[in-house]
């Protein structure tokens, strides 16, 4: 089969396609077609070595990516063969991800694709989607309860904005004043311009929540400089940045390791296919042009997701 491999760290020249062996069928698996594999910063930064300290054990060659949509072609756990399903396969339990023809997953990982969404924008979602999901989980986000979401405009704060609003929260989201209108969309009560003035920022966010925001999801990596944003007793969750950032005033730090989970997928997926949630794809590119998706999505000159078409 074809597959993407990365043969070094470094810049996107690393991606080469090459034909590897199909993965055979094995008990407590589903093997995957696969149509459609997302990019994620995530890939950047493995395929960059940024990531060497955390994945000590991941020396190449190797197939990258997590994100993916396709069709069943056997295995367990339910699904049948020629089944729709989108999925996230977690970097620590494989070195054989998503760039590729065919995978072999934990069924739990899975999800069924509704019909009516395609599989371009279904793989789109699962790593942002729940990452966000997970993220306002830590940070109680709930009706009655104010959330600050920075980075709104990128993959994981525009997926949190919007199920925040779905939880019936109070919204105030941070974006560049480009995006600004894309957020507003999203139904974000209030939007936020992020100038790189932090002092500014966290001016016009008291002005919002002069007590404080019950939490903050901080989906920019600015850390602990929001703290002052935060009610005392409120939560600050990191998705990036220190392990643990510091905090005061009795708020609670949490940095968050994403889980893949099948179950909270399907349900973030019939809200994209019944249109309570919005996904963002900015460019589609084949398979064998990896490296230049890697390319775009650092020059970060589209809006929205970079998605691979593998096959289909």
């Amino acid at each position: 089969m074809k597959a993407i491999q990365q043969q070094g760290y470094g810049d996107p020249d690393v991606l080469a396609l090459a034909e590897v062996d199909e993965p055979p069928a094995r008990p407590g698996r589903v093997r995957v077609r696969v149509t459609a594999a997302a990019v994620n910063p995530f890939d950047l930064a493995v395929r960059s070595g940024r990531m060497r300290a955390v994945l000590p054990d991941l020396a190449p060659p190797f197939i990258p990516g997590s994100d993916f949509a396709g069709t069943v072609i056997d295995g367990d756990g339910g699904f049948r063969p020629g089944a729709r399903v989108a999925g996230l396969i977690p970097w620590l339990a494989t070195r054989e991800g998503a760039y590729a023809e065919t995978i072999s997953v934990d069924p739990a990982w899975l999800a069924a694709v509704p019909a009516g969404l395609d599989d371009v924008r279904a793989a789109a979602v699962p790593l942002a989607a729940q990452t966000a999901r997970q993220a306002l989980g830590l940070a109680g986000a709930r009706a009655g309860r104010t959330v600050l979401i920075t980075g709104a405009s990128g993959a994981v704060g525009g997926f949190a904005v919007q199920q925040a609003v779905a939880l019936g929260a109070g919204v105030v989201a941070v974006a560049s004043a480009g995006d600004a209108g894309h957020v507003a969309g999203l139904r974000a009560g209030t939007v936020l311009e992020r100038t790189g003035d932090l002092p500014a920022l966290l001016s016009a966010a008291r002005a919002v929540a002069p007590g404080g925001f019950d939490a903050v999801v901080d989906a920019a990596g600015i850390g602990g400089d929001l703290l002052p944003a935060i009610r005392a007793g409120g939560v600050l969750v990191a998705l990036t940045g220190p392990e643990r950032p510091p905090a005061e005033r009795g708020i609670a730090a949490r940095r968050l390791h994403v889980r893949s989970r099948g179950d909270q997928l399907a349900d973030i997926l019939a809200g994209v296919a019944a249109g309570r949630i919005t996904v963002r794809v900015g460019a589609v590119l084949p398979l064998e042009q990896a490296a230049e998706a890697h390319r775009r999505a650092e020059r970060r000159d589209v809006r929205g997701k970079v998605v691979l078409k593998v096959a289909g």
